[in-house]
């Protein structure tokens, strides 16, 4: 790993594939602690002062100064191909790589370079500027969620920001699948969305009550009633806490695809809720849930 001066992005890492490096803003590295957020405000007529509400974050700018002493003519391409204001992908720093952000190129990459004539070939040096931004969602999310998913081999670091992650050592009885009752745990900076998967045949579905509890104390719940498929091509529901969607799905190899069909109406009660910070948490729900699926949200 190479703290403060090596990040990925795109599936490349700055050394080894971009050939660059990243650096300091003269003598110290500045990051934006927090996304950019918008402020829902008021003015009411012949009253001192402005209303406010709430604040809402829009979107998360980073800010990346970059140096290089040997790029090639090779590299250099590689370099507008990567950043080229289309494409987007997950950008982890070196020092943090317990989180990813999904992130694209804001403005166009400024360099400034000397060019030298090394054995023939042109060789460029000098630094540059990347601006990337992070807009849905505005925050990082979790590589992993347990420590010992962090190989010692690939993250020799880890000692250094494992309590930053605030992440269990090992996953034990959390995330449990196709039970009743699933243990889970927050360790971002935010509450979580979540997505709830259960089983659906040709008969429909049991389910009636999916809650979130916290010990004996219930933190959210929702009600359904007369569940029936609404495809044949569904197998699964999948109840989605961001979207507030309740979605059919299937399985593809391993991983849950949703197939377009609906299933809002069968919700009867309650309101969609999200996983808080800290703490044991437990979905609870009268029949079996094959998989709670969350990511750990990080600022």
């Amino acid at each position: 790993m190479n703290d403060f001066t090596g990040f990925t992005y795109c599936g490349l890492h700055s050394f080894d594939d971009l050939h660059i490096v990243r650096v300091s803003n003269g003598s110290r590295y500045s990051e934006t602690l927090t996304p950019a957020f918008q402020d829902v405000t008021a003015q009411v007529p012949g009253m001192d002062g402005t209303l406010y509400w709430e604040s809402f974050y829009t979107n998360k700018p980073h800010t990346i100064q970059f140096a290089f002493d040997n790029l090639s003519e090779t590299a250099l391409r590689n370099l507008k191909v990567v950043f080229n204001g289309k494409a987007a992908g997950w950008l982890i720093y070196d020092e943090a790589p317990f989180k990813k952000y999904w992130a694209k190129v804001q403005s166009p990459p400024q360099i400034n370079y000397i060019c030298f004539d090394e054995g023939g070939a042109r060789v460029y040096k000098g630094e540059g500027t990347i601006q990337l931004i992070s807009y849905n969602p505005p925050y990082a999310q979790s590589v992993h969620k347990y420590l010992d998913e962090f190989t010692d081999a690939s993250y020799p670091n880890k000692t250094e920001w494992a309590a930053a992650s605030g992440m269990k050592a090992t996953k034990g009885s959390y995330d449990g699948t196709s039970a009743t009752v699933i243990t889970v745990f927050n360790g971002g900076d935010v509450e979580a969305d979540w997505k709830a998967y259960f089983p659906i045949s040709a008969a429909g579905s049991s389910l009636t009550s999916l809650t979130l509890k916290k010990g004996n104390t219930t933190l959210g719940t929702l009600g359904f009633a007369n569940i029936a498929r609404q495809s044949s091509a569904d197998t699964y529901i999948c109840i989605n806490s961001r979207t507030n969607l309740i979605e059919g799905c299937k399985m593809v190899g391993t991983e849950f695809v949703t197939t377009g069909s609906l299933y809002n109406k069968f919700k009867t009660s309650g309101d969609f809720f999200k996983i808080p910070l800290d703490g044991d948490y437990t979905f609870n729900s009268n029949v079996a849930c094959t998989k709670v699926d969350y990511d750990y949200l990080y600022y």
